[in-house]
């Protein structure tokens, strides 16, 4: 199938649909997946996450998929400063995967806190990015008329400032309106 096709994802959802049971938690949107575990005990963390990772590997190899090393990253999320930043030893296909203290998943960066900031930082490049580009439309003596542009500010700006807006929304940074006048 193409990728994009409306029809790959209900088939690799299928495809993937007998995948093996793991201690940790697994989150799945098409084909990216998420393993997140609470334990007790960092080491604990580590060989669970790393036993689960081993099976999940052991499973797409058997169905000739290939999990990336280089895309996978682990986390520490803890209540206490000092110890979130902890790196995680945990191994899939003999590497050690990378820490990644702001995770990136399905386009969103998570932070410790739940406060989104550097989801919304980076977020918000893209919009002004946008807008930038529809001002010097509007500058030129052949742009389009106002309400054209309007909608397309409203199109192209929105939809993105508003990606992530139902965890943003409960955070405390501000997040983006957009109106026409």
């Amino acid at each position: 199938m193409p990728q994009g096709s409306v029809l790959a994802l209900t088939l690799f959802s299928l495809y993937i649909n007998n995948l093996p049971v793991t201690r940790s938690r697994r989150f799945i949107y098409a084909d990216h997946t998420c393993c997140a575990l609470q334990a007790q005990t960092f080491s604990e963390t580590e060989c669970t996450l790393t036993a689960d990772l081993a099976h999940l590997a052991k499973y797409c190899q058997l169905w000739r998929l290939k999990p990336s090393t280089f895309k996978t990253v682990t986390s520490v999320f803890h209540l206490h400063n000092n110890r979130s930043c902890c790196e995680l030893n945990v191994n899939m296909n003999g590497q050690r995967l990378k820490h990644e203290p702001y995770p990136v998943y399905l386009g969103v960066t998570l932070d410790r806190t739940l406060l989104y900031r550097q989801h919304l930082s980076r977020s918000a490049a893209n919009p002004r990015s946008t807008n930038n580009l529809i001002t010097k439309l509007a500058a030129t003596s052949w742009g389009a008329s106002a309400s054209t542009l309007c909608t397309s500010a409203l199109a192209l700006c929105y939809s993105v400032a508003e990606y992530c807006c139902p965890a943003t929304q409960m955070s405390s940074t501000p997040n983006f309106i957009g109106q026409c006048s």
